[in-house]
């Protein structure tokens, strides 16, 4: 008979703290700014990119990532800015390739422009990194019944930390959520559905919402397979035991 599909190994949230450092690399200008861009440490550019996501359960704003806010606000360079805020993170899984997308914009506008801006004095960028702390917490799941149940208790660092670390600062090919339910649990059909979630385009308890509400439907098929599984083995077992009176 049919049974709730359990793990080998379950999945483990895990928590991140971040201590955010100065680089002592700043910018007065786009062509110092892309020189530093080229060389600084990938976790800067993730650092910047990312911890608006990880500060605020609501929409970052119009510029989700430091960069463009920098350009627009003090730069004054509306159009480059817009570009910048318009890649689509998701579409990459490795930081080295978002850096040379940065690159390649950034190049194409200053090509293009008869004037260099200049951040006024105190209004440089200052370029940051953060080195992240990885605790594991106290929940873990081996059926999706309890990883949904614990997703629903664990806070937005953990929900960072599987969906945005994992993917991008990591190195990994889809998040931490997906590859598990894919690979452990074997359901592939929900794995990309979750992974088919922008996570840039919500609020983090907006994903939130969406996974717990893509795992319950998954649940809510699977009990009912459950129910017509032991429907059909009742029918047969009274079948035998007519036959056998």
């Amino acid at each position: 008979m049919s049974k709730i599909k359990k793990a080998q190994k379950p999945f483990t949230f895990f928590s991140t703290s971040l201590l955010v450092e100065i680089t002592g690399k700043k910018a007065h200008h786009l062509k110092e700014f892309i020189e530093v861009l080229k060389t600084i440490d990938e976790s800067s550019i993730f650092y910047h990119v990312h911890h608006s996501f990880r500060e605020y359960n609501f929409a970052p704003g119009k510029y989700s990532n430091d960069f463009a806010r920098w350009v627009a606000d003090v730069l004054e360079e509306n159009s480059l800015a817009e570009k910048l805020a318009a890649i689509n993170i998701a579409d990459f899984t490795c930081l080295a390739g978002l850096r040379d997308r940065l690159v390649e914009i950034i190049t194409n506008h200053l090509n293009a422009s008869v004037e260099i801006r200049k951040a006024s004095p105190g209004r440089e960028f200052y370029f940051l990194r953060a080195v992240a702390i990885i605790n594991p917490s106290s929940y873990q799941a081996w059926t999706l019944g309890q990883f949904t149940e614990c997703l629903q208790k664990v806070g937005m660092r953990s929900l960072y930390h599987h969906f945005f670390d994992a993917r991008l600062r990591l190195g990994h090919k889809t998040n931490d959520f997906s590859n598990w339910i894919d690979t452990a649990l074997g359901r592939k059909e929900l794995a990309q559905k979750i992974e088919q979630l922008d996570p840039y385009f919500m609020t983090m308890d907006q994903l939130k919402g969406k996974i717990i509400e893509l795992c319950l439907a998954e649940e809510e098929k699977e009990y009912h397979l459950l129910d017509l599984t032991r429907f059909v083995a009742k029918k047969i077992i009274n079948k035998v035991i007519r036959k056998q009176s």
